[in-house]
């Protein structure tokens, strides 16, 4: 007989189209606020490479943050409160 700790339970979770387009539009921000500081910084624009940074940092922070949340207790074996 296998004790609990032999016992793993594989949970899968399908995201929805949504989830996606987020992702993308997510993406693609990071991609043109990064695109902005680092032409900014080039034509020596100092104040907007240094907004364009903070954005970019910000969204960056709000996008791991989400991604934490979505992920819950996934990594200690333990099932997620939300797919219950």
């Amino acid at each position: 007989m296998a004790s609990n700790d032999d016992v793993f339970t594989i949970v899968i979770r399908k995201r929805s189209w949504w989830f996606w387009a987020l992702a993308l539009l997510w993406l693609a921000l990071e991609v043109v606020f990064l695109q902005t500081a680092l032409a900014s910084v080039r034509e020596g624009e100092y104040r907007a490479a240094a907004m364009s940074w903070v954005a970019a940092a910000v969204l960056a922070a709000a996008g791991f943050i989400a991604w934490f949340r979505r992920g819950g207790t996934r990594w200690s074996g333990e099932p997620n409160a939300q797919s219950e």
